[in-house]
């Protein structure tokens, strides 16, 4: 067998048109002539390479082992896209003796030995279907055709988007597994005709290279599809990420706080920006060792542009920011009541001692927050919040006061633990000044100095001194609690808002919805792969972050449409429940030792029927059969 060119012409137009086709070699009355076996399409290969896909097709045809090289492989799954996908594969027949056509179609039931019933080619196509599913709900491959994606690049960004939905890692590991463990290419209307990393690394940098465009396509769509609250909230915040190797070629590689405790890789910030339901809106990637809050008009410009809330024009409503204390300073406040964008925050600056009073009865006079689903917390008990408006004469704004008592357990929790290891570092270094391991009072000072600069908020509520003999010989350390009680506003913050005409309850309720965003980018660490990078330059480090960012659109779309349906399993449990539901080719041979190949999905169980019911998924892919 061997692939063909065929070329025709519009004459009309004067276009050209090329197909190809496999082929094989025939002697019909003695003379030679081509059969034609299947139509491929338009190939984007070599003609040099032509010949090992005609080697991989006729075995994939045949039911043979390949004798590809290793380095050849991904034509063998090039020839199981073109076969399952092909039209015409359903009637292919080749035998090892000539057979009559209108016998074969008359059979019905065949006689098969058992003991040659074997499976092969098993392939995952559960999730895939699942994400199929909400990629076509969010006009993903139209979004990219907007945006000058080709019907390769399309497929490729596919499998890119996909795999770190499903098999989460780095896009060498995306590759491997679309070409050896999902049956995403057996999905019509998917076709790729290349499978080097080089040309997937490509698509990756035509996605970010097109982010904004792709991200402003994606809100409107999500937004058409899962309408928002009358006011529209948007809510901000950033997290990092490690990466691995030097990466000194890469300016977005910078040492920082990591909030993974990877203290020993350079870290690269992701931002986000999302709906109040934690639906992405934007992003932005910013160099490891970023200022959080210095990111704020970068911001402000960029929904500015996006959505044209600075076009005098035509006047819009601007959103409501919600963000928390590591980037709402009075600078940021200041600038975003100066631009017009309503806020409700946690300043840095803590006003809780101005409120000492309240907060001290706050289980009598405050407004308790009565919750529908309660949780225990670690303690065994519930997370009791009581919140209180208070209203600021002459100002824009108002404020509510909230105390937690999770919170409370949690801040005397984390207190205990560190005044516990500032005491057992001082006791320490006394046991040495008793047995005399130091002796010198100048280092003894300077380690006890060390000590106090490094417990400096713990050290304040301890007097410490260093007892001396008559002799002017360090003896030992004392060390003296100034206060037996606990911090009294321990569980306690303020919510600054500019929306008065909202209660406690509703503004308290509508700043907790920053658990959303917080919710996305644990995601995006657990069950996207966002991490580690092992990109040394920035280009593909940011493309690889962007493409987590695209994945987190359908992932959060799937659970969205699954959550109006009282579902709420995380994606995480849809995936290893869906795992279970895979493509094979089912093979059996017949008593003339014919082998019959069936490809084809299994039968969906109960737990996958359900999610598909839920979502409206209906199976695209055929079954295909040959028998040789």
């Amino acid at each position: 067998m061997y692939i063909r060119e065929n070329k025709t012409k519009n004459k009309k137009t004067g276009e050209t048109y090329i197909k190809h086709q496999l082929v094989e070699s025939v002697r019909v009355n003695g003379k030679p002539s081509q059969r034609l076996i299947m139509n491929l399409g338009r190939l984007d290969l070599p003609r040099l390479q032509w010949k090992k896909l005609a080697h991989a097709i006729e075995h994939q045809l045949t039911g043979q082992v390949s004798l590809l090289d290793e380095n050849d492989k991904h034509f063998e799954d090039m020839a199981l896209i073109l076969v399952s996908n092909n039209e015409l594969s359903n009637k292919i027949r080749m035998t090892k003796e000539k057979m009559d056509d209108s016998q074969t179609d008359d059979i019905k039931y065949l006689p098969i030995d058992p003991g040659s019933v074997f499976t092969e080619k098993t392939r995952s196509i559960g999730p895939e279907l699942v994400c199929h599913n909400t990629w076509e709900l969010l006009a993903f491959d139209q979004i990219l055709k907007d945006s000058g994606f080709t019907k390769n690049q399309r497929g490729i960004a596919k499998a890119l988007i996909f795999g770190r939905l499903i098999s989460p890692g780095s896009e060498r590991h995306t590759i491997e597994w679309y070409r050896k463990r999902s049956a995403l290419s057996e999905i019509p209307g998917h076709e790729v005709n290349r499978f080097d990393k080089n040309v997937f690394y490509e698509t990756s940098d035509k996605l970010y290279e097109n982010k904004d465009r792709l991200e402003v396509a994606l809100y409107k769509k999500q937004q058409s599809l899962f309408p928002g609250d009358a006011h529209t909230v948007f809510l901000y915040d950033l997290t990092n990420t490690y990466m691995e190797g030097n990466c000194l070629g890469n300016k977005l590689a910078k040492r920082g706080h990591c909030k993974s405790k990877r203290t020993d890789c350079p870290l690269i910030t992701l931002s986000m920006i999302a709906r109040n339901d934690g639906t992405p809106v934007a992003s932005h990637i910013y160099k490891g060792n970023q200022s959080e809050p210095e990111t704020l008009t970068d911001v402000l410009d960029r929904l500015d542009s996006m959505f044209g809330y600075d076009s005098p024009q035509l006047p819009l409503e601007k959103p409501t920011l919600v963000m928390d204390r590591g980037i709402a300073t009075h600078d940021n406040v200041a600038r975003m009541e100066s631009r017009g964008y309503p806020y409700v925050v946690i300043t840095r600056e803590d006003h809780t001692d101005e409120y000492l009073a309240e907060f001290e009865k706050a289980r009598e006079t405050f407004t308790y927050i009565d919750k529908k689903k309660r949780k225990l917390s670690a303690y065994g008990d519930e997370n009791n919040v009581y919140v209180k408006k208070i209203e600021m004469e002459g100002s824009k704004t108002c404020r509510v006061l909230c105390f937690s008592e999770g919170k409370a357990r949690k801040e005397t929790a984390i207190a205990g633990k560190k005044e516990t290891r500032f005491v057992t570092e001082i006791e320490g270094l006394s046991q040495f000044i008793q047995k005399g391991r130091i002796k010198n009072i100048d280092k003894i000072n300077t380690r006890l100095g060390k000590k106090l600069e490094r417990h400096k908020t713990i050290a304040e509520r301890y007097v410490i001194t260093l007892v001396k003999n008559e002799a002017g010989q360090a003896q030992r350390i004392e060390i003296t609690r100034k206060n037996k009680e606990s911090n009294p506003c321990s569980g306690c913050y303020i919510i600054d808002s500019t929306h008065k005409e909202l209660d406690e309850v509703e503004t308290w309720k509508l700043y907790m919805t920053l658990s959303h965003i917080e919710k996305s980018f644990r995601s995006m660490k657990d069950k996207l792969g966002i991490r580690p990078v092992y990109h040394q330059n920035d280009q593909r480090t940011s493309a690889h972050l962007f493409i987590t960012v695209l994945a987190y659109h359908i992932l959060s779309a799937i659970e969205n449409r699954l959550s109006k349906q009282g579902d709420t399993r995380q994606w995480s449990t849809l995936r290893d429940v869906l795992s279970t539901h895979t493509r094979n080719t089912v093979a059996m041979r017949d008593k003339d030792g014919n082998t019959h190949h069936y490809r084809t999905t299994g039968k969906p169980e109960d737990v996958h029927y359900d999610i598909y019911k839920k979502l409206g998924i209906k199976d695209p892919t055929i079954t295909t059969v040959s028998i040789f």
